[in-house]
């Protein structure tokens, strides 16, 4: 490949719990053998993929040593290490704000309806002076679930590495939601806040609270409740924010790598011409009957959250056709097999590992071996089909010299 006309690439690693970490392993593991790392400059991770897109840039060691790291770390699954910490430090914090949350929580629902109960029974002059009254709990919610997740993240792959130890090359961008202001709030090594509060003061958050940030999926772990320090418009200001599962706003990561952001707005802006976007979801769906709310508004939200992938993958064939970008790559888990250019002949189909949970259980060996190498060979096939000049593979070159 000519230096002169090295490609500038955004590589996204979508969410999907640990599904998601094993997919990408193969993606990763393709990548590396195309030569194509070398040239990432930077790196959009979310949730699932957070973790081992924060991991393998943090990593100091070879691939062999990452790829073994994240096989230990899937065999194992990440709920036995957080019901451990349960019998910690951080154990007896969580329990502590579970107790004390609740029981102020307790008592502001009682004020409010002691209020409530003033305006019925006092006359209407004097009940319109108790609308003025806005009771909220005074408390955040200062450790959880989620907590228990970040001392795990920290303790089996971060060390207590802050975004700041880390290399600035490729750049690093773990993705997560800010509630209040339904934003994306994006942690990086260049730097992290939202558009709507500003870029963090000092930009001294841990990997490990960006990578459980990102992966707070809501219905089992609990947002943070925290305030920070923004700098925004030349001043400093302290705001409270919510952050969840980056999911929730972009599950595909692409948000960053957009070609048409402006850093008048946006943060972590760096120019890319050639995107590859791995996802370890998005596909045909079937969802089983259901008629409780429950299931309709689970199957309500995964329509949403498909459709939204779905433009996500037309603005990508977009930003091509109108020269945007050069080129890009969409391998994922969902894909027809029958739409993939010269698959192999060993091919790991679709009906064989699109099915696993999202969730981060422990995971048999066979599935980290079935998700790992359809990642692989997806990838690979469809890096030789479309990024052909790009790519490090004596048979890509003769397959191109046969077509000239």
């Amino acid at each position: 490949m000519d230096a002169a006309v090295a490609p500038r690439i955004g590589l996204a690693l979508s969410g999907g719990g640990s599904r998601a970490i094993a997919f990408h392993l193969g993606c990763l593991r393709a990548l590396k053998r195309l030569g194509l790392l070398d040239h990432v400059a930077i790196l959009s991770t979310v949730s699932g993929g957070s973790v081992i897109g924060a991991y393998f840039h943090a990593h100091h060691g070879d691939f062999a040593s990452f790829e073994a790291k994240i096989r230990h770390l899937l065999r194992q699954g990440l709920v036995a290490p957080m019901y451990r910490k349960l019998f910690s430090v951080t154990g007896i914090k969580v329990a502590a704000a579970f107790v004390v949350i609740g029981l102020v929580a307790l008592a502001v629902t009682l004020i409010k309806m002691a209020i409530k109960v003033a305006r019925w029974v006092t006359p209407p002059g004097l009940a319109a002076r108790f609308e003025r009254f806005e009771i909220r709990s005074p408390l955040h919610r200062f450790a959880s679930r989620t907590t228990l997740l970040e001392a795990v993240f920290d303790d089996l792959l971060f060390k207590g590495a802050s975004l700041k130890d880390l290399s600035a090359q490729p750049h690093l961008v773990i993705n997560a939601t800010e509630l209040r202001t339904g934003s994306a709030f994006r942690f990086g090594t260049m730097e992290s806040g939202s558009w709507r509060w500003g870029k963090i003061h000092r930009n001294d958050a841990s990997v490990a609270h960006a990578v459980a940030a990102s992966a707070a999926y809501p219905l089992f772990l609990p947002a943070f409740d925290e305030t920070l320090t923004f700098e925004k418009d030349g001043a400093l200001k302290d705001s409270r924010v919510i952050l969840t599962d980056g999911g929730i706003y972009d599950n595909l990561g692409l948000g960053c790598l957009w070609p048409d952001r402006s850093p008048d707005v946006s943060l972590n802006v760096v120019p890319v011409d050639t995107i590859i976007c791995c996802s370890a979801g998005y596909g045909l769906r079937q969802d089983p009957p259901g008629q409780f709310i429950f299931a309709r508004m689970l199957s309500v939200f995964s329509a949403v959250f498909d459709r939204a992938q779905n433009a996500a993958m037309h603005r990508l064939h977009e930003a091509q056709r109108t020269g945007q970008i050069k080129a890009f790559l969409f391998p994922y888990l969902g894909q027809q097999d029958r739409q993939l250019p010269k698959p192999p002949a060993d091919l790991v189909r679709r009906e064989e590992a699109h099915a696993y949970p999202t969730d981060f259980n422990a995971m048999p060996e066979e599935w980290i071996e079935r998700l790992g190498l359809r990642g692989e060979q997806l990838t690979f096939c469809l890096a030789r089909s479309y990024l052909p000049h790009l790519v490090n593979d004596p048979s890509c070159a003769e397959e191109t010299l046969d077509a000239d």
